[in-house]
């Protein structure tokens, strides 16, 4: 098995509307990974602000950088889905592009994965906070206080977003392509349960300073989105019982 000092990584970005943040995503990933840095793809849907076009200019200095315009479909999962399934690195790591999520701690998950198949970035380990308005972490807490409390505690963070994996794992795992920011906990769930070793980084996870967020919008948006988690994992749950029932008919 490859040391993670040897794999190649390619990193996978969603992207909608982030031309403000999108060049120095790309500038501090390709920092911060170095040398093991295969390729970042943006999976973008034909964001209205041009962040493709940001894109395109920059894969043409860099060959690393690669573009994926999505002319017909939208949404973060079936983005991350389509991304990851083009990704060629032995490890495969995934994040958000609004930075909110800090790009110099790719390195931190990446090194994990000489013990373990899947290292989440998480804020509720040592090291780990989110410093975002106290309505949306608390919102944030809650939901992975149930999702632990119905699915186990293979992690704190069932909602991070925030990721490095071992290729071999997602050739088992397919990644839903419905929803937002559900995918995640299935995910997760879904490797728990396939005996996948998962181990957590504490990191610091912060407002975005630029540009608008697709999830910390009005109250609804908010309770949408709190309600969308909440049946995600009542549904898995539901599952695990009635395929431990069936199995003991």
């Amino acid at each position: 098995m490859k040391k993670t000092n040897q794999s190649n990584v390619s990193v996978v970005l969603p992207s909608y509307n982030e031309k403000e943040n999108i060049e120095e995503a790309l500038e501090r990933i390709s920092k911060a990974v170095g040398k093991q840095l295969l390729e970042i793809i943006v999976v973008d849907d034909n964001s209205p602000d041009g962040t493709w076009k940001i894109v395109q200019e920059k894969s043409k200095k860099n060959p690393k950088y690669k573009l994926i315009r999505r002319m017909h479909e939208k949404g973060l999962a079936s983005a991350l889905a389509e991304g990851v399934s083009k990704a060629k690195g032995d490890i495969i790591v995934w994040m958000d592009c609004d930075l909110g999520l800090p790009p110099e701690d790719i390195p931190r998950l990446i090194k994990e994965l000489d013990k373990y198949d899947v290292a989440v970035g998480s804020r509720y380990v040592k090291g780990g906070k989110d410093t975002r308005n106290f309505f949306r972490a608390y919102l944030s807490l809650m939901l992975n206080l149930f999702a632990g409390l119905l699915l186990g505690n293979y992690i704190k963070d069932y909602t991070s977003g925030f990721i490095a994996v071992k290729k071999q794992v997602l050739t088992e795992i397919k990644l839903s392509t419905k929803g937002f920011g559900e995918y995640f906990t299935e995910f997760i769930y879904c490797a728990g349960k396939k005996g996948f070793k998962i181990t957590e980084v504490g990191y610091i996870y912060t407002n975005r300073k630029k540009g608008k967020s697709k999830s910390d919008g009005d109250i609804f948006t908010l309770f949408k989105l709190g309600i969308q988690y909440g049946l995600t994992i009542i549904k898995l749950f539901l599952k695990n019982i009635n395929k431990n029932t069936n199995n003991n008919i």
